[in-house]
């Protein structure tokens, strides 16, 4: 016997995809245009009176971005007419007539474009030194502070490449404090820089930004900031002496190799398990700690085949099935995998009355 259809017919599924597909394009359709939830216009507009009547014929904008969550407005980047080295960018919410790092939005655009000339003035400064001196600037840091530069380091080139750069990083802060800068966005004195150092393969292949850019946003460019980083690289820093009104010279270079996530933390998972025999030696029930690769590791001087870094472990596993946070650190030298070549000392009292981590420098 055939069973009778029931009246009560279910949804037809075309018409669940063609509903679908036009709730999509309505929703589209109000994500770009409806409401202004997304848009940048107001806040643009907004921006670029507030421009014009403080800073008439000079400032130009050439971005508007949405900030996320999208209630708080929009990021407005202006270039400058008299300064092709300049950006600015204003954080607006013309809705609320609100506005970042200031009491007003006025206020705010005035230091937005204060701050904006004085970066500049600091990458015109960074330029030239190091241009100067035979290594042009690849790329700065997004605060301004650190600059990219090419240098092929090896075994028998390091000492060479650190006196080189480190002659650029001399006039370097000698410019700056001749021009009283002390640093970006700091009241302090200078008391170290750091100059990171591309291979030259990795040098060649970098993307860049659209050359109307202002350089500020050229050498920041996020494409070319995460392609110098992708690949292993080195980072020399020197301190600084006499920045506080004698003779501004750099000494005690130091250099250390920065690896990609990845390659950071297989580093560090062969330095702690090539260092647990060792360490067992003493601490027979020792475990290492389960956060791996996260420490500075420093080349020893002259070498780019042996740094020096710390590996976390406790003395025996923790009570009740806790992980291991460490208790004690080894000071190991390790090659250039991270194998453990040598434990140098152990160091028991790392952490203060309230189980923060204090390790001294290496």
């Amino acid at each position: 016997m055939r069973r009778r259809r029931s009246g009560a017919r279910g949804p037809d599924p075309r018409w669940l995809r063609r509903a679908g597909g036009g709730l999509a394009a309505v929703l589209c359709g109000m994500l770009v245009a409806g409401c202004g939830s997304l848009g940048t216009g107001d806040d643009r507009r907004r921006a670029e009176e507030l421009a014009e009547d403080l800073f008439p014929g000079t400032l130009k904008v050439i971005d508007a971005r949405n900030l996320f969550p999208e209630a708080e407005g929009s990021e407005i980047t202006f270039a400058f007419t008299d300064d092709p080295d300049a950006a600015a960018r204003l954080r607006i919410d013309a809705d609320r007539d609100r506005c970042d790092r200031g009491a007003t939005c006025a206020d705010a655009l005035r230091g937005a474009v204060g701050r904006a000339r004085a970066d500049a003035d600091r990458i015109r400064t960074m330029r030239k030194a190091f241009e100067d001196c035979g290594f042009p600037v690849l790329a700065v840091d997004e605060r301004r502070a650190t600059p990219w530069v090419e240098a092929e380091v090896g075994a028998e080139t390091v000492e060479d490449v650190l006196a080189s750069v480190q002659a650029c990083a001399r006039h370097w802060v000698r410019a700056r404090a001749a021009r009283n800068d002390v640093g970006a966005g700091s009241a302090r004195p200078l008391t170290s820089v750091s100059v990171s150092l591309a291979a030259p393969a990795t040098a060649a292949r970098l993307p860049s930004a659209e050359a109307d850019l202002p350089t500020a946003l050229r050498l920041a460019h996020g494409p070319r900031l995460a392609a110098l980083s992708k690949k292993p690289y080195y980072e020399a820093t020197y301190r600084v002496t006499g920045a506080d009104g004698g003779d501004v010279d750099l000494t005690s270079p130091s250099l250390r190799r920065v690896l990609p996530f990845e390659e950071r933390q297989a580093f560090g998972r062969e330095a702690s398990a090539s260092a647990l025999p060792v360490l067992r030696r003493t601490y027979p029930r020792a475990v290492p700690v389960e956060a791996v690769g996260l420490g500075v590791w420093r080349l020893e001087p002259g070498r780019i085949d042996r740094s020096r870094g710390y590996v976390l472990f406790c003395e025996r596993p923790p009570a009740d099935g806790r992980t291991c946070l460490g208790d004690h650190a080894a000071v190991v030298l390790a090659d250039a995998r991270g194998h453990a070549v040598s434990v140098l000392r152990v160091l028991d009292d790392i952490r203060d009355d309230g189980g923060v981590l204090r390790l001294p420098p290496l």
